[in-house]
């Protein structure tokens, strides 16, 4: 007990200087000598939402709450896993726990506050703002700044203009370097007419934070009203720009719809919103908008097409339309003269000629497009299929041994930090000669198959009705190469995944319980011989690193919907993984 309080003591000094890390380390210290220990737990999850690790922070809260006894803690537990609910923009979600905070302990002003700001968040009528308001009234002496500013928020949506700027204007002066209270004073001018005053608030918004795509948008739309044409195309192309680096595909959506609607002789806006639609997989609307870009292009700019052929080539591609994809392929590369990024319509032209049972133009695009790129792993193995239907079973097997062993390897060579990786495939491939590749031949293709089978289970919403069940986007598809997939073994790898999630280990990390996997083991006359322990023991290292390849697998799957912000999935793989491991 002293040397945990001696910790608690040290992560207290870590979180005062702003070390988060080191802190978090040290409360995991602590939580290794006593796994319930909610002091730690809470500091844990407080350093990891610091740090912007939502779904551990989230991992440690939820714990934390379930042990606590006293429900003033508690409250401050669901307070914080609705910030980080919040921060993930699941603000239904942050609602529920910031009203579970509220009862647990209304006294306290944060509460209110952020239930007052969620409310504005999601709000879709007047009855929801005026909620918010209630809320945010009742918060005065926690953040004023940031109790007014949504005050003024929730007038602007109330059409309350007048109101809208005194209590911005308060919130202003308790703190002038918050730049979204100048963003929203601008924006109230603008709506009022009063070009000077939303041109002084709007250009201070932007100086306050530069890489937000609405202040760079805002600050073009009061530009072009006010005939300023050049900085107006200016600020719109600062918008664009952040709208391209943005992660969420939704809101970069939304970024391009209004670009397109406010600047419309720019191809580049058409462009990229055909290109949103694409991603989405809403191909009719990507069409449209990528002809658009086109017909734009050559009425306004005369710039180079080629992106957008591109797209729509892949577009048919993937709707099995074979012959126009060609088409439109061909014109993205005779447009393009940049070499290395012709190797990926290469490899799409070539598939499409394969598929067409061209086999020799197939073949002439896919190596070309090895030429300019040698570790796509993809092109071999079209290639390795087209010596197989030419009958030519040596040059199938060379290409097909290059495939397996560009999959395998990928995690090393796709590592941005590793900067000794060889310059083409002839040097990788004597690397990998060094290595004793036959012996985890066996194991890498079920860590293929595992790997195949992780994105069958979590990602193919036609073959799978566990997506259904929880996701509100009915319109995704997966294309997956089942080629790649054993489905004789489905079941097994289904049970090996959950064998992976459910059996115990001890301390030395060796399983425990084997006998569902194990199936080949022979026990004669109750006498287990040599040979059988050591076959034994390899079929436990092989297992044991299997399961650490599929808690990759899914931990990659997790991080995959993160970042497409499809936090519904995203909390349910979390919740499985908080409730099983």
């Amino acid at each position: 007990m002293e040397n945990i309080n001696k910790y608690l003591h040290e992560v207290d000094e870590h979180i005062k200087n702003k070390n988060y890390n080191n802190a978090f380390s040290l409360c995991n210290d602590i939580l290794f000598i006593n796994p319930n220990n909610i002091e730690a737990m809470f500091k844990a999850g407080y350093c990891c939402y610091r740090l912007k690790k939502y779904d551990i922070s989230m991992m440690h809260f939820i714990k934390a709450s379930s042990l606590e006894k006293f429900s003033t803690n508690k409250a401050i537990y669901k307070y914080y896993i609705g910030r980080c609910c919040y921060s993930l923009r699941v603000y239904k979600e942050a609602l529920e726990y910031f009203k579970n905070a509220y009862n647990l302990d209304n006294n306290n002003k944060y509460y209110t506050l952020w239930l007052g700001i969620t409310y504005s968040k999601i709000a879709v009528n007047d009855n929801d703002y005026n909620t918010a308001l209630m809320y945010l009234s009742m918060s005065l002496g926690s953040e004023d700044y940031l109790v007014y500013g949504y005050i003024g928020y929730c007038h602007i949506k109330l059409k309350n203009y007048d109101k809208a700027i005194m209590y911005l204007n308060k919130s202003v002066n308790l703190k002038d370097n918050d730049y979204l209270s100048r963003y929203y004073l601008g924006n109230t001018y603008f709506i009022m007419q009063v070009y000077d005053k939303a041109l002084e608030h709007l250009s201070e918004s932007v100086k306050l934070k530069d890489d937000d795509f609405d202040n760079w948008f805002a600050l073009g739309l009061l530009y072009k009203i006010i005939d300023e044409n050049d900085l107006s195309n200016e600020c719109f192309e600062k918008a664009r720009n952040i709208a391209l680096d943005n992660n969420d595909i939704d809101e970069e959506l939304d970024c391009f719809i209004k670009l397109t609607d406010s600047q419309s002789e720019e191809y580049l806006n058409y462009l990229y919103l055909g290109i949103c639609y694409a991603k989405l997989e809403s191909y009719k609307n990507a069409v449209h908008y990528l002809l658009e870009s086109i017909d734009v292009n050559e009425k306004y700019n005369n710039e180079n097409n080629y992106l957008a052929y591109y797209w729509i080539g892949y577009i048919n591609y993937i709707d099995s339309e074979y012959e126009d994809a060609i088409k439109y392929f061909e014109k993205s590369l005779n447009l393009n003269n940049n070499d290395e990024e012709n190797y990926l319509v290469l490899l799409w032209l070539g598939d499409c000629y394969f598929r067409l049972g061209n086999y020799k133009k197939a073949l002439f695009n896919l190596k070309k497009s090895i030429e300019i790129k040698d570790d796509e792993a993809e092109t071999y193995k079209l290639i390795s299929e087209l010596y197989l239907k030419a009958g030519k079973k040596e040059k199938y097997n060379n290409y097909m041994s290059k495939y397996k062993r560009l999959i395998k390897n990928a995690n090393i060579y796709d590592n941005p930090e590793n900067n000794n990786e060889p310059e083409n495939i002839d040097e990788k491939e004597e690397i990998l000669n060094k290595e004793e590749i036959s012996n985890n031949e066996e194991i890498h293709s079920k860590k293929t198959d595992i790997y195949h089978f992780i994105n069958l289970l979590f990602q193919d919403i036609e073959e799978n009705d566990l997506y259904n069940l929880y996701s509100s986007n009915t319109e995704k598809k997966c294309y997956i190469d089942f080629n790649d997939f054993n489905i004789d073994n489905y079941l097994s790898y289904r049970n090996i995944i959950n064998n992976a999630i459910k059996d115990n280990f001890d301390n030395t990390g060796k399983i425990t319980t084997v006998r569902n996997i194990i199936t080949n083991f022979n026990i004669k006359n109750g006498v287990i011989n040599d040979s059988e322990i050591e076959y034994a023991k390899k079929v436990i290292d092989d297992i044991e690193e299997l399961f650490s390849y599929t808690s990759e697998c899914i931990l990659n799957t997790m991080h995959y919907y993160y970042r497409k912000k499809d936090i519904e999935l995203y909390l349910i793989l979390m919740n499985i993984i908080e409730n099983n491991l």
